[in-house]
């Protein structure tokens, strides 16, 4: 059994790293950011590691930690991730080779035409990768979070019924594909995940599994206007088609009402000081054509 306490769990995870194991004296800094699990940067003699500690919510979060880890040796193999030292079963704590030099995309340079193209890019990497088991279902999720919302009587943003409905419509638009022809995504690439030091890395790897790829496109184009969204459809697929479009657009409500859920589920649970709610309407502005 792992132990309890972050103290005590990084003690646990830094003795599975051989660069920080034997160090006499450690540098263990919090690191801002996490929205389900709790972030340090630990380092010695020059060398850091983001140790993430899981939470505890990841089961009712839907986190298949099998998973992530067989992702994650797939996409470190492929130069699309950094490092991962230690990934600790069934738990999820890890140890991932920390970028000094690089800085996670703020919400302005992740929807730049400059940028657009490389987050393209490095999905379509990304696509490209061997298959891995398991199958990321976005509906699945959201019809049982909001299950649970309802029977807990959770207070819900008046926003969300609206987008309900273009979920469900979405599905005549773009119906699911076959498992056969699913591709590896990462399915959460939002600005906080990628990170820029020249190279562009995705990390937090907790919801890739096979998926549609428009749905990984779709999680960037809710953040994107009318232009945004040809641009990054051109960039991966070397033109923005009336279908793609139509595709693209369909599944953002999808990606959107994921987020909103995944953050209204946390309300109970979450990291503590964190407004769940709040977070909740700051998404919904994305599309200011939802009606109360």
């Amino acid at each position: 059994m792992a132990p309890t306490g972050d103290d005590a769990i990084l003690r646990y995870v830094v003795a599975r790293v051989p660069e920080l194991a034997q160090a006499a004296d450690l540098q263990v800094t919090p690191l801002d950011g996490g929205l389900s699990n709790r972030n340090y940067v630990v380092g010695a003699a020059g060398v850091q590691f983001v140790i993430r500690i899981a939470g505890a919510n990841g089961p009712l979060l839907g986190v298949d930690r099998v998973r992530e880890k067989q992702v994650i040796d797939v996409v470190e193999g492929a130069g699309i991730t950094p490092h991962v030292a230690a990934f600790v079963l069934p738990h999820g704590h890890a140890a991932t080779r920390f970028l000094a030099d690089a800085h996670a995309l703020s919400i302005d340079e992740f929807t730049s035409p400059a940028m657009v193209p490389r987050l393209a890019a490095k999905l379509r990497d990304l696509h490209d990768l061997e298959r891995v088991d398991g199958v990321f279902d976005p509906y699945a999720d959201i019809e049982r979070w909001m299950t649970l919302l309802t029977s807990k009587g959770t207070h819900l943003p008046s926003r969300l019924k609206p987008l309900l409905k273009l979920v469900i419509a979405s599905k005549a638009v773009r119906p699911r594909p076959s498992e056969h022809d699913m591709v590896l995504c990462h399915n959460d690439p939002y600005h906080l995940n990628f990170l820029d030091n020249g190279s562009l890395w995705l990390i937090d790897w907790e919801y890739a599994g096979m998926n549609d790829p428009m749905y990984d496109l779709a999680a960037i184009g809710y953040t994107l206007d009318d232009e945004g969204r040809d641009l990054l459809l051109k960039a991966y697929f070397g033109s923005a088609t009336t279908e793609a479009r139509r595709d693209l657009d369909a599944l953002v409500p999808v990606s959107l009402c994921w987020n909103v859920v995944w953050s209204l589920i946390q309300i109970d649970g979450g990291i503590e000081g964190f407004n769940y709610f709040s977070y909740s309407e700051e998404l919904l502005n994305w599309m200011p054509e939802l009606q109360d």
